[in-house]
């Protein structure tokens, strides 16, 4: 019906060009441009636990103080872990965040997440959709994937979405610059501190926060078979967090940057190229004054890259070649405990490429298959070369009207380690290189899932269990004190070792009508063994390991007035319980346990909102208020343990830390012209 429509429309037409690989039909009508999109639902599900969002739809559910954010939706999902408040990372069925690839246009972005993980880098009017997966495929990560996919129409007058909250504000202006481009501009502005400053803290003590951020996209159809894009986008974090009780402080800042020019070439029959070439920046420095002691832990990394997927017939063919600039957490310390201490880390530099060919086709009716190999060479800051393939294969069974089923195997490589003192998103953590610190990771991954949707698309059901043998994994022990007060290493700090994650994933969701929305469940476990004969070969939690998920998402569309509510419940995350602990002068001595060996208490929050449009057009122009309430149960979960000071008897005790947000109202207003 579709096509009819579109035929007859283009009676008139001097060209008209369909593309199977774009999400639009692009129609020129005596020197005007009309563009057609597909109805989507909010979530379109392909294999295993993995789909397209379609970010327009997103503003109905429940967001954080008004800030609607693709990211913290994506954390809904069964296959992606619930992050309580101070956790920045994107877990994906047990891999660690750094295993993740977060991405513009399969640009990465190595700071996904301003501070806390509350808001993503990413403003999501600016963006077309977002797609995620379990799994990168030929990419070099070990976990998944989260893309954000940038417009591609041909507006013919100057359109826009603006909104201002209570903590920020944000707008995105899109415009024709020609007859066959245009360009978005979006920018956004929080002011957290200036009505929420008193809420927000973190075990008792405020903490001062704000970040800008900025992307400008300009879009080119050069012919009916070429398609520019050139994306420009940068954004700043600031923070500072004063410890009164320990006479502490810490201040930072962080920035990431990007660049990148794409261009896709169609040819007649279905075969597309698409080349990207790029550079992309995450910076870090955090100043730590504790008492009688301070010191800086600067720390960045710089990536020039080039990637090109050739799409022909069956094949798709891709190249991908990245310079990497990193340098780890390099501190430079003064105090009471060490008159200079300043770090020897040097600057790695490292060259990765890969190349990679996967085929699909089917067997008859009932079977279709996925085969590729890929070959990667990288070479180490040390000068030295490391080999690997990344085999894949998946075999889907088409049981018609009952649906599919899917069996994957694949072995995935990474070069590129993230570990810190923390994942809260502070500047604290940081990137290093596959080279001397330890050899490069990689995994076996197998998923066996199943996908079925109902004949008149009201409902949809995916399932997934999966197994992943992980090698060469690492994890911080240091501290911030121990940078503070004894000659800093990263080497020092590191466990290496090797893990295992396994579990199941279970989503029911509504896809039409006025009530949408879905069921998630998640059963994981993340294991982790490490060498050294203090752990003896004993197999502990890792620190993101959460057992049990449920997930409940509901949206209903009352015409004026659209309202939404998110349910989250979650097994709490390990630990590490002091045993005993004591002050010997000014410095406080623990005594730990088993590692891991104590929960955190289950995570429990309802979160709700409503949209009343004053105007609201089938064009997609709208305007009105959203109202959003943020932990309706006005829950204190806990995000940690620590030993805490009481400076009226001079004691101490351990009880948990809680990031300090109960019941927390938020209106917002928007507009989309």
């Amino acid at each position: 019906m579709l096509l009819c429509s579109l035929v007859a429309r283009a009676q008139q037409a001097d060209t008209v060009y369909f593309q199977g690989y774009d999400t639009v039909a692009h129609l020129t009508l005596d020197k005007a441009v009309v563009t057609e999109r597909l109805r989507r639902p909010m979530i379109e599900t392909l294999e295993g636990i993995s789909g397209t969002v379609n970010v327009e739809k997103i503003q109905a559910i429940p967001s954080f103080l008004g800030n609607s954010d693709p990211v913290r939706f994506a954390r809904l999902l069964p296959a992606i872990q619930l992050n309580a408040e101070n956790d920045a990372g994107i877990y994906m069925q047990g891999s660690d965040y750094s295993h993740t690839l977060v991405s513009m246009e399969g640009v990465p972005v190595y700071g996904g997440s301003h501070l806390l993980g509350l808001f993503s880098v990413f403003n999501s009017t600016h963006y077309k959709s977002m797609t995620y997966s379990t799994t990168a495929g030929q990419r070099a990560r070990l976990g998944g994937i989260i893309d954000m996919h940038l417009q591609d129409t041909l507006p013919r007058k100057i359109c826009g979405d603006v909104s201002a909250g209570l903590i920020s504000a944000q707008g995105t202006l899109q415009f024709p610059t020609g007859r066959n481009s245009a360009m978005t501009v979006s920018a956004r502005r929080s002011y957290i501190n200036l009505l929420y400053g008193r809420f927000l803290k973190f075990a008792g003590q405020p903490i001062h926060y704000g970040f800008t951020d900025g992307n400008i996209t300009w879009y080119w159809k050069a012919s009916p078979r070429d398609r520019v894009w050139i994306n420009l986008f940068a954004d700043r974090d600031k923070a500072s967090f004063e410890y009164s009780t320990a006479s502490s402080s810490i201040e930072g800042s962080w920035y990431n940057a990007l660049g990148s020019v794409h261009w896709n070439h169609y040819w007649e029959g279905g075969t597309v190229l698409k080349q990207t070439a790029y550079a992309t920046l995450n910076g870090l420095n955090a100043k730590v004054d504790v008492k009688y002691a301070k010191g800086q832990m600067p720390s960045y990394i710089q990536s020039y890259g080039y990637r090109a997927v050739l799409g022909l017939g069956g094949w798709e063919f891709s190249a991908d070649a990245a310079y990497h600039r990193v340098q780890p957490q390099n501190p430079v310390a003064e105090g009471h405990y060490n008159t200079t201490n300043t770090s020897s880390e040097v600057l790695q530099t490292g060259v990765e490429t890969k190349l990679s060919a996967v085929y699909s086709g089917s067997i008859g009716y009932w079977f279709q298959y996925k085969a590729g190999l890929g070959g990667s060479w990288y070479l180490s800051p040390e000068r030295r070369s490391y080999w690997g393939l990344t085999p894949q294969a998946d075999l889907i069974f088409n049981l018609m009207d009952a649906g599919k089923i899917n069996l994957r195997y694949g072995i995935h490589r990474q070069n590129l380690f993230q570990t810190g003192i923390t994942n809260v998103g502070l500047p604290i953590e940081f990137w290093f290189l596959a080279g001397d610190l330890s050899d490069p990771q990689w995994s076996h991954n197998v998923a066996l899932a199943y996908n079925a949707e109902t004949r008149n698309g009201m409902w949809a059901f995916s399932a997934e269990l999966y197994f992943k043998r992980l090698y060469n994994q690492v994890e911080y022990q240091g501290t911030i004190m121990e940078i503070l007060n004894s000659d800093y290493s990263v080497s020092k700090s590191l466990l290496k070792g090797n893990g295992y994650a396994y579990g199941a994933n279970v989503m029911v969701q509504k896809q039409q009508g006025k009530l949408t929305g879905w069921v998630g469940y998640a059963f994981g476990r993340s294991l982790r063994t490490f060498d050294g004969p203090l752990f003896d070969g004993k197999i502990y939690p890792s620190d993101h390991e959460r057992l049990h998920e449920v997930n409940v998402v509901a949206t209903y569309d009352f015409g004026r007035v659209d309202v939404g509510g998110t349910f989250m419940a979650a097994s709490g995350t390990p630990y590490t319980r002091p045993e005993s602990f004591y002050v010997i002068g000014d410095r406080l001595i623990c005594n730990y346990g088993e590692r891991n060996g104590a929960r955190l208490p289950a995570y429990v929050r309802l979160d709700l909102s409503a949209n009343w449009y004053f105007r609201r057009h089938k064009d997609g122009r709208k305007n009105g208020l959203n109202f959003s309430i943020y932990n309706v149960l006005c829950r204190e979960n806990a995000v940690g343990y620590g030993v805490h000071a009481r400076p009226k008897d001079g004691t101490y005790v351990f009880k948990p830390t809680a990031f300090a947000i109960k019941f927390m109202p938020s209106v917002a207003y928007f507009h989309k012209f």
